[in-house]
C-alpha cells in the first residue's frame, strides 16, 4: 500500500492541491462563514481526480498487479489524509482569530471545538456521495462533485441554521455551540468526538461501498 500511495501522490496530486491547503488561513477572515475553506478542500479533491484522469491513472493502475479494491483504498487514503492535513492546518488560524483578534463571527458558528466536529461530518457526507457516485463509472468526476456539493451545502445550511436560531430556540446547549470560552469548549467535546467517530466510520463504509461498485465496472 505504501507504493500505491506514492503512485497516488505522484500521478494525482498537482501544485494546485497544495495551494488550496493555504485556504486554511481563511479562518482569520472576520464575519466569514467558517465552513467555506473546507469546501475549497473539496474543490481541491475535484482537481485531484481530474488530474488523475488526465494522467490516465486508472489505466495505469489496471496494468499493475493490484485489485480494483486496492485502487479505491489508495485513493480513499489519499483524500482522507489530504482532508485531515487541511483541517489540522486550519486550527492555528482558528485559535489566532479567537484568542488574538477576538472578533465575534456574525456570519455563523465560531471556529471552536464543536465546529470541527461538524466539519468532519460535512466532509464525511461529501466523501460518501462523491466516491460512491464516481466509482460507478470512474470517468469524469464533475457530475459526482456536483452531487456531493449539493449534499455538503444542504447540511451546511442545516448546521448554520441551528446556530443562527440560538436566540429563538430555548435550548441552552445551542448557545454553547457558538461560544469560545474554556467552559463551553469542554462542553462541546461530545460534538468533536462524534464528528471524529462519524468521519472514520463513514470513511470505512464509503471505501467498502465504492470498492464494491468499482469491482463491477467494466474497464
Amino acid at each position: 500500500m505504501k507504493e500505491l500511495l506514492l503512485k497516488e501522490i505522484k500521478l494525482c496530486l498537482a501544485p494546485i492541491n497544495f495551494v488550496y491547503l493555504s485556504f486554511a488561513a481563511m479562518m482569520i477572515i472576520p464575519n466569514y462563514p467558517r465552513y467555506v475553506p473546507f469546501f475549497f478542500f473539496c474543490v481541491s479533491i475535484l482537481h485531484l481526480f481530474t488530474n488523475a484522469l488526465l494522467n490516465k491513472d486508472i489505466q495505469f493502475s489496471m496494468i499493475l498487479p493490484i485489485t480494483k479494491r486496492e485502487i479505491v483504498k489508495a485513493r480513499c487514503l489519499l483524500v482522507g489524509a489530504y482532508e485531515l492535513v487541511g483541517t489540522i492546518l486550519s486550527i492555528p488560524f482558528s485559535i489566532l482569530f479567537t484568542k488574538v483578534i477576538q472578533f465575534e463571527n456574525q456570519s455563523g458558528i465560531e471556529g471552536n471545538v464543536a465546529f470541527y466536529g461538524l466539519v468532519l461530518i460535512l466532509l464525511s457526507i461529501f466523501n460518501g456521495i462523491f466516491f460512491v457516485s464516481y466509482y460507478k463509472k470512474a470517468e469524469k468526476p464533475g457530475p459526482s462533485f456536483l452531487k456531493a456539493s449539493v449534499g455538503f451545502w444542504i447540511f451546511y445550511i442545516i448546521f448554520e441554521a441551528i446556530i443562527l436560531s440560538k436566540n429563538i430556540i430555548p435550548i441552552p446547549y445551542i448557545k454553547i455551540l457558538d461560544q469560545t470560552d474554556g467552559h463551553s469548549l469542554l462542553l462541546q467535546l461530545p460534538i468533536l468526538i462524534a464528528g471524529i467517530l462519524i468521519y472514520f466510520i463513514a470513511w470505512i463504509l464509503t471505501f467498502h461501498r465504492a470498492s464494491k461498485i468499482f469491482e463491477k465496472v467494466d474497464l
